[in-house]
């Protein structure tokens, strides 16, 4: 078709790409906030260079393009959030295509984009509230953390404590660990306390022996001797050997 009239207008025909651009800001959801709008509008038509009519024509036209345009904007625009741009854009532009096939003047005359992006204040609002998550987040995992190495050590701690209570020894254990230099005087406490322990287990166990004799009750002790030595080996005592007549050896006991 280009071809054709050229032959028809000569030189003077010459293909002209009709581009503007709209740069503004338009409210959003709420009219707190606006959206800030580009829309590119372009215009692909043959016109004489010289034809005033052409133009005046191209201008006319272009003027109720960006009307259409401006008129979709606002219209989509306060549907949306000033914080999601993503989806306004999105239904701004199967709007704008719409309307412009819709208009008999315009269509399949002009290609129209719009981009929608957020404005100063709303990027700076964006970003704060971007940066407080990130600050909730990280705190989130820091203290996921710490609850982990703690509940790891809760188990070792509760483990240690069980074994402890088991062994009369573990508190010097501990001592000698925090206090290595005091060893010395560690073992030394550690020894007299046994010793005064047997002893005082010892005169227990006399005492009962003997209550038990006069209440003719002698056999339930013999019955008793295993747990009896037992408790004797847990407190670190040695206990001399089991002698098959008698539950007290006749020899005194030493430590």
């Amino acid at each position: 078709m280009t071809w054709l009239i050229r032959r028809v207008y000569g030189d003077d025909w010459a293909e002209e790409k009709d581009t503007s651009v709209l740069d503004f800001e338009t409210p959003a959801l709420g009219d707190g906030f606006a959206f800030h709008i580009v829309v590119r509008c372009v215009h692909e038509a043959g016109s004489r260079r010289q034809g005033r009519g052409i133009r005046e024509a191209v201008e006319e036209e272009r003027a109720k393009a960006h009307d259409v345009a401006r008129k979709v904007v606002r219209q989509v625009c306060r549907c949306h959030s000033p914080f999601e741009p993503g989806p306004a854009e999105m239904e701004l532009n199967e709007r704008i295509d719409a309307a412009f096939a819709e208009h008999s003047t315009l269509r399949g005359r002009w290609t129209v984009h719009a981009e929608v992006g957020l404005t100063d204040a709303v990027r700076q609002h964006q970003r704060e509230t971007l940066l407080e998550q990130q600050k909730l987040a990280s705190h989130g995992e820091t203290v996921k953390l710490r609850l982990k190495e703690m509940q790891a050590l809760t188990a070792a701690g509760e483990q240690f404590l069980s074994s402890a209570g088991e062994q009369w020894i573990t508190r010097y254990a501990v001592r000698l660990a925090q206090q290595p230099e005091a060893a010395a005087d560690i073992v030394v406490q550690m020894l007299d306390e046994r010793h005064k322990l047997a002893e005082q287990f010892v005169k227990l166990v006399n005492d009962v022996s003997a209550a038990h004799k006069q209440a003719d009750l002698y056999d339930l002790a013999i019955a008793s001797e295993g747990a009896l030595r037992h408790a004797l080996k847990q407190l670190g005592v040695d206990v001399p050997p089991l002698e098959s007549d008698s539950l007290f050896p006749p020899r005194e006991l030493r430590f």
